[in-house]
């Protein structure tokens, strides 16, 4: 999923969970005689749970995970605006939490798991902040004791304009991409293992079928992906590198799939080396493309086009 949070964009990260929280307050009034009652005291902050993956194929995680520790540091109330345009509101980052899932022979993290918590930020009702998406000349990050002016409704009606058919084109390149980095993920996942089991050619072929599996389902997406960015040709930044790069991806893959369909015993460390090689090619291709079609996501969700 592709989302935006203040300047932060999740273009290159996995959403392996998103649950929301939505309360309402009481207070309790003793009786005398018999149970208390309850009063009605108003909402409670909306507050929203994100579970996020970072790997080493798409981005440096890191880098990334760096970026959402600077942002808890800053303490700034941040618009969230998911791909498909939804604005859920102003949230300040509470927690930040991580866990190493690999690293490489130096201590390099390669995988990491990150939980972050956000809490809703309402600010002053009187003069509420307003979505990133009537505001183009300005970042969607709002200082928490200095909330912004709300622009004239007209304002916001011409500049959404245009959006729903750019917004089911870009969401179907960014949900093609997303597939399709998920499965590369997992087979570069299992084609570590594999490679560990080199010494064995008998269980390293057991585990090919398996792989298989992972770049044919990366597969699927791919072969749709080049006619999905074209759809958004005239949106991509730098187009003619993010089309030659998802063909690239596509490419690479079907070379592994190839390569690693006549796997025998004899053969199979050599072909896993080959195939290593590719799948690296297509990761760097990938990013690419994420990159590109985050960028135009991130104008469509903050009108910035």
């Amino acid at each position: 999923m592709y989302a935006i949070l203040g300047d932060i964009q999740f273009d290159l990260i996995y959403f392996d969970g998103f649950d929301s929280k939505f309360a309402a307050n009481y207070a309790e009034h003793a009786m005398i005689a018999g149970k208390p009652r309850l009063q009605f005291t108003g909402l409670a902050l909306d507050e929203i749970a994100i579970t996020l993956a970072f790997h080493h194929l798409f981005c440096d995680p890191e880098v990334e995970f760096a970026k959402l520790k600077e942002a808890l540091a800053n303490h700034q109330a941040m618009a969230l605006v998911l791909g498909n345009g939804d604005y859920k509101g102003w949230f300040v980052l509470a927690d930040v939490n991580s866990t190493a899932q690999q690293t490489d022979a130096t201590g390099t993290i390669t995988a990491l798991e990150a939980s972050i918590s956000l809490r809703e930020y309402v600010g002053d009702t009187a003069n509420p902040l307003p979505p990133p998406a009537v505001q183009p000349e300005n970042p969607p990050v709002q200082a928490v004791a200095e909330p912004a002016p709300m622009p004239p409704v007209t304002q916001a009606q011409s500049t959404l304009q245009g959006a729903p058919s750019f917004l089911d084109n870009i969401g179907s390149a960014v949900s093609l991409a997303v597939q399709a980095r998920s499965a590369l993920s997992l087979a570069s996942d299992m084609l570590n293992t594999v490679q560990r089991l080199a010494s064995n050619p008998l269980a390293a072929l057991d585990r090919v079928p398996g792989l298989l599996g992972s770049l044919n389902d990366a597969l699927g997406s791919l072969e749709n992906l080049p006619a999905s960015l074209s759809r958004i040709r005239d949106q991509l930044p730098m187009a003619a590198d993010v089309l030659r790069a998802g063909n690239t991806a596509l490419f690479d893959v079907q070379g592994a799939v190839g390569m690693l369909s006549n796997a025998s015993a004899s053969n199979v460390a050599g072909k896993i080396s080959v195939a290593s090689g590719l799948l690296g090619s297509a990761g760097d291709a990938m990013t690419t493309v994420s990159s590109g079609v985050g960028k135009a996501a991130a104008k469509l969700v903050t009108r910035s086009a």
